[in-house]
């Protein structure tokens, strides 16, 4: 009796549908595997683009905000109700919403869960062959010897080794043909500059040097072609504040009176550390235990995400630091002209709070 796993796609129907359309659409007109993915990735990358700079625009202000923020605390110390409200309350008066930040992370998790079933199903979604058909054509592989029988159980969800296995049977490709299965046009080419995109990489070390190297090791390189744009991206992140690393003498200051340590603390480091560590986890896992078509994926997101973080820094953060140094050089010729006292703390934080004001009509939501 025939059987197979039939997958549920409940609320991510829709995306389903829509993503399969589009890949399929791209698979027509450019009929390569690994231009319809980069196409697709950059596509997704450009729409969620304005968000995304959206996004980076407000942690900027919400940072700017940061020393009327320690303020806040400082005179409501026991009154933590109250610092919220007045926090939430600042936040609104200078167009800054607490959910933007999360809301490009939520929509990448949203994107990424139907692109991992897609992949894996590429015959079932890109090509729309049918599922019953696939159990068939599975059926004939299986009694070849070219499919076991748990894979052919899981079709539905994991085509993958009926393109590998109607690559090595041209008998069963041709029955699976004339029985109308599948069309030509259908059967996917999952080859790309020498990598098979259907290929999972192995996680063991000696295979990739093994018998097989011709085929593991690109898709390792690959691999760590797509972390190394991760580490970029990541950088440029670290680059884009809106006030710049502390200098040594701030550094100094702190270790010399602990009581400073810790008074301006960036409430979204909490968020990109762990972002740091959840990101390339779920990216080596996917590219690990999938067809690697994940990996370039994960490759030319990175490269989208480098885009959009060189972007937000020449025209958000660069103006920012140029204001800053422009504070700095004021307070520091009034200081030569003896209008504050040489270590001028209160001076230069009310030097500080003026170059947040600036920065705020300057960087006013449009």
């Amino acid at each position: 009796m025939t059987s197979f796993v039939t997958v549920q796609l409940g609320l991510l129907d829709p995306l389903y549908s829509l993503f399969g359309w589009v890949l399929g659409g791209l698979y027509s007109w450019l009929n390569n595997y690994g231009l319809v993915i980069i196409l697709f990735t950059v596509i997704i990358r450009a729409l969620l683009l304005p968000l995304g700079l959206r996004s980076q625009r407000s942690s900027l202000r919400q940072q700017m905000l940061q020393s009327e923020v320690n303020e806040i605390k400082r005179r409501y110390p026991n009154d933590a109700q109250k610092v919220q409200t007045l926090t939430q309350q600042l936040y609104k008066e200078n167009g800054i919403s607490m959910t933007s930040g999360c809301l490009p992370s939520i929509l990448q998790l949203a994107v990424i869960w139907p692109i991992i079933y897609i992949f894996r199903a590429p015959l079932r979604f890109i090509t729309a062959v049918p599922v019953h058909n696939l159990t068939k054509i599975g059926e004939v592989l299986q009694g070849q010897g070219l499919m076991t029988e748990a894979q052919v159980k899981n079709i539905a969800i994991m085509d993958i080794p009926i393109l590998n296995g109607l690559r090595d049977s041209g008998s069963a490709l041709q029955q699976s043909v004339q029985e109308g299965w599948i069309r030509l046009p259908q059967l996917i080419n999952t080859n790309f500059l020498g990598i098979d995109l259907g290929m999972t990489p192995s996680f063991k070390p000696w295979e990739w040097f093994g018998a097989d190297w011709r085929v593991q090791l690109p898709l390792v390189l690959l691999i760590l072609i797509t972390m190394f744009t991760y580490w970029m991206q990541m950088r440029i992140m670290r680059m884009s504040t809106a006030r710049p690393e502390k200098t040594k003498e701030e550094k100094a200051r702190e270790k010399a009176n602990p009581a400073k340590r810790g008074q301006n603390p960036d409430q979204t480091a909490g968020m990109m550390k762990t972002m740091n560590l959840f990101m390339p986890i779920l990216m080596l896992f996917t590219m690990f235990s999938m067809p690697s078509a994940m990996c370039l994926y994960w490759l030319f997101q990175n490269v989208m995400y480098l885009i959009q973080s060189a972007l937000g820094y020449k025209f958000y953060v660069q103006p920012l630091r140029l204001a800053h140094a422009e504070e700095q050089a004021s307070f520091e010729r009034s200081r030569r002209r003896g209008t504050v006292s040489s270590s001028g703390e209160e001076e230069k934080e009310g030097f500080f709070k003026n170059f947040v004001s600036k920065l705020k009509n300057r960087n006013k939501p449009e």
